[in-house]
């Protein structure tokens, strides 16, 4: 008998591709397993009776294990790398009774591991497991990174979700609240910084543009660029799951402070870093550190002529810093030899140990076509619903996955 295990992919652009390797590995080890995303998750969770539910968020708990209280209930962050007050451990122990419905919790890190024993003084923690960050096995096991071309493109990634939502949600959706002032101020600064980059960069390059949106925004929003001048032509917009080939293929990454930098800085991709144009340095530092720490293995030019400088440079180089080493060993694992995707597989078969037992539950098949229709009927009255949440039946997973799959498994 099979295992059944769902993977909630909670955001597409940032869960899916960690989550169809994990599921691709799974089902090599007697597994069915269902990769869902918000649409569908309540749904699979409640009919299809997994023997296991991995989830990447902690608000899922409490609703898991009311809905389907024989499931083994696994937490596999969709972030890590954060400080204690922002960490999966922190929400926890704000949550009555949440860790102790876990069954097991696949950490990214030994130091965010260090949280839970600071935070939970008195539980046994046997359910912890330090597997390291799944992201970083798109690098360590794509055979076909060494080889990307990444001569003629600049890269900018976008961090623009309040003005941008994925959704079409107003930028005024996120000002209701006057905490969120500075974040929204901040993306507006950098968004206009970004633009007048990219104008420079068609004006004094040949370079082509590649502008990849947060996971929280709508690629739609970009739409402009492809028939308006300047940018028709030159701009592209990448909606691809993996963040790891697509920064392999840049010549340089033009960004402001964001967590997608560790990428650039394993791949040892250049990274241009933004936030002093739009003075913007100490904002970042205060709103989100984990991210202010790319500030740290960056160029960061003070205006737009030594940014533009920087860009058509022959020899720039990535910048490496020891705080950067340390951190990416001791929060994502990087020193770990074996995948951490490989690893998490192993952590999942050890707690189902052999106990599959069937229970009457509507056949995966049937839940599928059901999908399938949902899926159009959403799509109908939102034709941005794709943005955020994955269909298996409308996402293309590119092909050198399954080599990853294949490195990994014989590793």
């Amino acid at each position: 008998m099979k295992y059944r295990v769902v993977i909630r992919a909670f955001t597409s652009r940032r869960d899916i591709a960690s989550s169809i390797i994990l599921a691709r590995i799974l089902k090599e080890e007697n597994c069915s397993v269902i990769v869902a995303s918000s649409r569908n998750f309540g749904r699979v969770v409640r009919y299809w009776k997994p023997d296991a539910i991995i989830i990447n968020t902690v608000s899922q708990i409490n609703y898991c294990s009311r809905v389907s209280k024989d499931s083994k209930l696994i937490l596999w962050p969709g972030e890590g790398g954060q400080g204690i007050e922002s960490s999966d451990p922190m929400a926890l122990s704000e949550m009555e009774g949440a860790y102790e419905k876990l069954s097991l919790v696949l950490l990214w890190g030994s130091i965010t591991e260090s949280f839970f024993y600071k935070l939970f003084p008195n539980h046994n923690h046997s359910k912890l497991v330090v597997c390291g960050n799944p992201r970083l096995d798109m690098i360590k096991f794509n055979e076909i990174i060494p080889f990307a071309k990444k001569s003629k493109s600049i890269g900018f990634i976008g961090r623009f979700h309040s003005l941008n939502r994925y959704n079409a949600i107003p930028a005024i959706y996120s000002m209701q609240i006057p905490e969120k002032r500075d974040g929204v101020i901040w993306q507006v600064e950098n968004y206009i910084s970004m633009i007048a980059i990219i104008r420079k960069v068609i004006e004094e390059t040949d370079f082509q543009i590649s502008i990849r949106p947060h996971p929280l925004e709508a690629p739609e929003g970009y739409s402009f660029m492809k028939t308006m001048k300047p940018f028709a032509g030159r701009v592209s917009i990448d909606d691809s799951f993996d963040l790891a080939y697509w920064t392999a293929n840049q010549k340089v990454i033009v960004t402001p402070s964001s967590t997608s930098f560790f990428e650039s800085y394993l791949l040892k991709i250049p990274v241009i870093n933004i936030d002093k144009i739009s003075n913007s340095v100490n904002v970042i530092q205060n709103l989100t550190p984990l991210a202010a720490l790319s500030q740290k293995c960056s160029y960061m030019p003070d205006n737009l002529d030594t940014a533009i400088d920087l860009i058509k440079s022959k020899n720039l180089v990535a910048k490496l810093n020891s705080e950067v080493d340390t951190h990416l060993d001791e929060y994502h694992s990087w020193n770990f030899t074996k995948s951490a995707t490989l690893s998490a597989k192993d952590e999942v078969l050890k707690i189902l140990n052999n106990n599959a037992v069937f229970k009457f539950h509507i056949p995966k098949f049937f839940l599928d076509i059901l999908d399938y229709i949902v899926f159009k009927k959403i799509s109908l009255r939102d034709n941005l619903h794709q943005n955020f949440s994955y269909s298996k039946h409308y996402h293309k997973i590119p092909k050198y996955y399954d080599s990853i799959v294949k490195n990994i498994s014989n590793k």
